[in-house]
């Protein structure tokens, strides 16, 4: 779980990438217990001290007890985060989560609880949370970029390329030397076979971050996919092993360079450690929990069993589950949009139409609602539904290149309003001059206005 610690970011704060005992302290810590009168916030630094040494069960016993004590104690809100790192590092995510949700109530303006439920709910399988939390994480943040680059990870994994590519870009406006987002972009150009562009975004990260591994292993992709330039793969891989000879992939590294043929799976989504269980036995498991009446565990199993059935290919099953799932988490947002996205791969959009308008009357704000509103409300050729949600989620999602693009094309192409297709071609080419498509403003707004001006005049 990549979830981060400390809700105030200063002397003694943590930046937690793998885990409580993989955490580097940036500062000392210095143990107080046993020196003078115990009080809330000694047994707080004395918890933090020992979660850091890698003592869980002691560090959680000392920061209970110091809550116990002081539940709205300045560093309530810090040590509730604290809980929750501690227990989802023991495998128990139901607990982590109310830490974190009350964390987050404690300090509502606080990134690193957000954050973490956020990834704790995506690494639990519940997609639609686990983005809408992260985005939310990010607009606490206007400067970080790390909730962007998670969304971006986990998108780019499960197939989901436009939603990574525009997480990549908008963390690239916030951080132009975000060798991270450059990489991310690369890969998805990879993953889409232009290797020209792959390469330009991998080099781009490389300028940015002298031997960036992410980058020089797949520049060495890269150009073994290339006829002809097989010593230039090669000598990419030898950079990464000069760099990281113990790295990730530093086997695979040294077998390509070998001439050995290395499946490519960097981009896929990593099999648990656990054998993989079928979304059957995941749907069992969420109707066991509703039966011993732990609602919460079974709505995660169920999200589980869903995206499991997804990604398995297996339409009656998929349906199956969700028609189930349905029946019992009907008024949760996440499952009609489950059902929306189901009913557009069935290529029914009037069924997927009628699940998103639930789903956005449940969850108002949640973009992955509005774009797939969106795009079933064009494929019935109701115009106007679809612009109202693009409306909506540009202004959600400032960064959303996407989005602004196609409520251009929808006004002007779709709806025939010129005015309003040239104003948001123009917007378009203004807030993202590197997207490939404002090349193509200029033609399209001539286009509209020609075609406007091919119109007859209105009768008096």
């Amino acid at each position: 779980m990549r979830i981060q610690g400390s809700g105030v970011r200063g002397p003694g704060s943590a930046i937690w990438g793998g885990g409580i005992r993989g955490w580097v302290a940036l500062g000392l810590f210095t143990l107080l217990a046993g020196c003078g009168k115990a009080t809330p916030e000694k047994d707080y630094e004395t918890g933090l001290a020992l979660l850091r040494k890698g003592d869980l069960a002691g560090g959680k016993a000392r920061l209970e007890a110091a809550l116990e004590q002081a539940p709205n104690g300045a560093f309530a809100a810090e040590a509730q985060n604290w809980l929750g790192l501690a227990n989802g590092e023991l495998g128990r995510t139901a607990d982590a989560a109310a830490h974190f949700e009350y964390a987050s109530t404690l300090n509502p303006a606080a990134f690193e609880p957000v954050y973490n439920l956020g990834c704790l709910s995506l690494d639990s399988g519940d997609m639609s949370r686990g983005i809408s939390l992260l985005r939310r994480a990010a607009d606490l943040d206007a400067k970080d970029t790390r909730a962007l680059l998670r969304i971006g990870e986990w998108t780019t994994r499960n197939g989901r390329w436009d939603w990574a590519r525009r997480m990549y870009f908008e963390a690239q406006k916030r951080d132009p030397q975000s060798a991270p987002a450059a990489a991310g972009l690369g890969r998805i150009a990879l993953l889409e076979g232009n290797l020209a562009q792959a390469e330009t975004f991998f080099m781009q990260a490389l300028e940015m971050r002298k031997n960036y591994l992410p980058a020089l292993y797949n520049l060495g992709v890269l150009h073994a996919q290339t006829e002809g330039h097989g010593e230039q793969a090669r000598e990419y891989f030898r950079q990464y092993l000069a760099a990281a000879p113990q790295g990730e992939r530093a086997a695979a590294a040294a077998a390509r360079i070998g001439g050995q043929v290395v499946e490519q799976t960097s981009f896929r989504a990593q099999a648990p450690p656990q054998p993989k269980m079928t979304a059957g036995v995941l749907w069992a498991q969420a109707q066991e929990a509703l039966d011993a009446g732990d609602k919460d565990a079974a709505y995660l199993q169920a999200m589980r069993a869903l995206e499991q059935a997804r990604e398995g290919g297996d339409s009656a099953q998929a349906g199956e589950i969700l028609r189930r799932a349905l029946e019992v988490f009907g008024e949760r947002g996440a499952v009609q949009l489950a059902a929306g996205e189901y009913w557009m791969g069935q290529n029914r959009p009037r069924e997927a139409q009628a699940a998103l308008l639930k789903a956005q009357a449940l969850d108002p704000d949640n973009p992955m609602v509005l774009l797939e509103l969106a795009r079933a409300s064009s494929a019935l050729e109701e115009y106007d539904t679809a612009v109202v949600s693009l409306r909506k989620l540009a202004q959600l999602e400032p960064g959303n290149a996407d989005a602004l693009w196609t409520l251009a094309e929808t006004y002007g192409d779709k709806l025939g309003m010129a005015g309003r297709g040239t104003a948001a071609y123009r917007d378009f080419e203004q807030r993202f001059p590197s997207d490939s498509r404002a090349a193509e403003v200029a033609a399209r707004v001539k286009a509209l206005e020609e075609a406007a001006a091919a119109m007859p005049p209105l009768s008096p």
